[in-house]
């Protein structure tokens, strides 16, 4: 890894960072897509809410997989080439999926596409760490999330709407159309690191570059720190891809007997909120010069929230409208595990301890998508998705409230070790 002694132009570093975070941008829709179409999918497979929701979460497996060698890659060859061939990879898978008829077909290409869009964001902050200076990570790291709380945003009621009109096959042929744009500004603008450096300490600057990434993750895992911060991200996340990618939409079209398309449109407040939240938390970790208490204050709030939304009867829309909010900004605590992540990792491989958080935010968080689906399955004794009624939605989504409650003490943990 390299860092930076001055720049040949000021805005460069925002320019490579916009560019890395359009990629996250469309990995975000990517990830909340089958929300925007899950009805229409369900028929083209013959699918039910099981099968459905694993199709959708294999995409978080291969990315979760994908995390630790993603970072071992950026530490040892920089974050560019990598980053550059995942794009031109999940174009082609994006675009492919337009043409699977069987649910397996699906499931292959979710999880080509899954291991290729893996590399967005840990490649994002590796860039961070190459052009930014330290003191800015945790704030760049809110504002990276932002833009994937965009996309997501993009990926509820714009996509269901989308849907609508070209159908989901033109739909995702739009999304991948997207992706290959992206693919090219990747390739040809982004440069690992400024054009004047220094060099410090890397993997790269080893001969022996595997064995010394394997040495930092053996330290990594053996750090007890690094697992309560992965237990944290997991758990706190999981609003995001167990209701907010795919059964958000369809608890709320129960809850008040609206569209997909109108309960969509408030799901995608889940991750309105999360806009705010993600630069609040990332600048007041910043600010505050520690991870703990923006942790315990995002698992608080987050707990209150999802328990009101699962469990309390008669609420107005309107009031709905501003609980989603506030759930999504209090969950976007979950940046603050990547500054955490970032601040305990060995020296010279802030990639590999970035792709271990990641690994079990995303993995970790995604089994809140199969797990609610067979909980669904099972409480309607297998009658099928129509059939599914509000008792049966609050019965599964339960999971989640379980969820905060155990990142709430995880953040709780955190502090109690003293650690920073």
């Amino acid at each position: 890894m390299t860092t930076n002694s001055k720049i040949s132009h000021p805005l460069m570093p925002w320019a490579v960072w916009a560019i890395a975070t359009l990629y996250f941008f469309y990995d975000y829709m990517q990830q909340v897509a089958p929300s925007a179409m899950e009805p229409q999918l369900a028929a083209h497979f013959h699918a039910d809410a099981a099968s459905m929701g694993f199709i959708s979460s294999v995409y978080f497996y291969s990315y979760a997989l994908m995390q630790i060698p993603i970072g071992i890659m950026a530490d040892r060859f920089g974050p560019h080439r990598p980053l550059a061939i995942a794009a031109v990879i999940s174009t082609c898978a994006g675009a492919f999926f337009t043409y699977t008829a069987t649910p397996t077909e699906a499931i292959g290409v979710r999880i080509m596409l899954g291991a290729a869009t893996g590399f967005s964001f840990v490649s994002c902050l590796k860039l961070v760490s190459n052009w930014f200076p330290p003191e800015k990570f945790a704030t760049m790291v809110g504002l990276t999330n932002i833009i994937g709380m965009v996309g997501a945003v993009m990926g509820e009621a714009p996509l269901t709407r989308a849907v609508a009109v070209s159908g989901w096959q033109g739909t995702i042929l739009g999304i991948a159309a997207f992706g290959g744009i992206v693919a090219l500004l990747i390739i040809f603008l982004v440069k690992d690191h400024p054009p004047v450096v220094i060099q410090k300490h890397t993997l790269a600057d080893k001969g022996s570059g595997l064995a010394e990434a394997f040495t930092a993750l053996k330290t990594i895992a053996s750090n007890p720190h690094a697992w309560l911060n992965a237990s944290y991200a997991a758990t706190i996340n999981m609003i995001y891809t167990g209701f907010g990618a795919l059964w958000g939409t369809s608890f709320i079209a129960k809850l008040y007997g609206i569209s997909s398309t109108n309960a969509a449109i408030v799901v995608s407040m889940l991750f309105v909120g999360a806009i705010p939240g993600s630069f609040f938390f990332g600048w007041f970790s910043d600010k505050l010069g520690k991870r703990s208490l923006p942790m315990i204050i995002a698992g608080s709030g987050g707990l209150i929230c999802v328990s009101a939304v699962v469990y309390l009867s008669g609420i107005p829309m309107q009031l709905m409208y501003g609980l989603m909010f506030l759930l999504g900004f209090f969950c976007s605590g979950n940046v603050v595990a990547y500054a955490y992540g970032n601040d305990i990792s060995p020296k010279g491989a802030n990639g590999i301890s970035l792709g271990f958080v990641n690994t079990f935010l995303i993995g970790g968080s995604a089994l809140a998508q199969p797990i609610i689906g067979w909980m669904l399955v099972t409480s309607s004794h297998g009658a099928g998705a129509k059939a599914f009624t509000l008792a049966d939605f609050r019965y599964s989504l339960s999971v989640l409230i379980a969820a905060k409650a155990v990142a709430l003490l995880a953040a709780i943990s955190i502090g109690r070790t003293k650690s920073k």
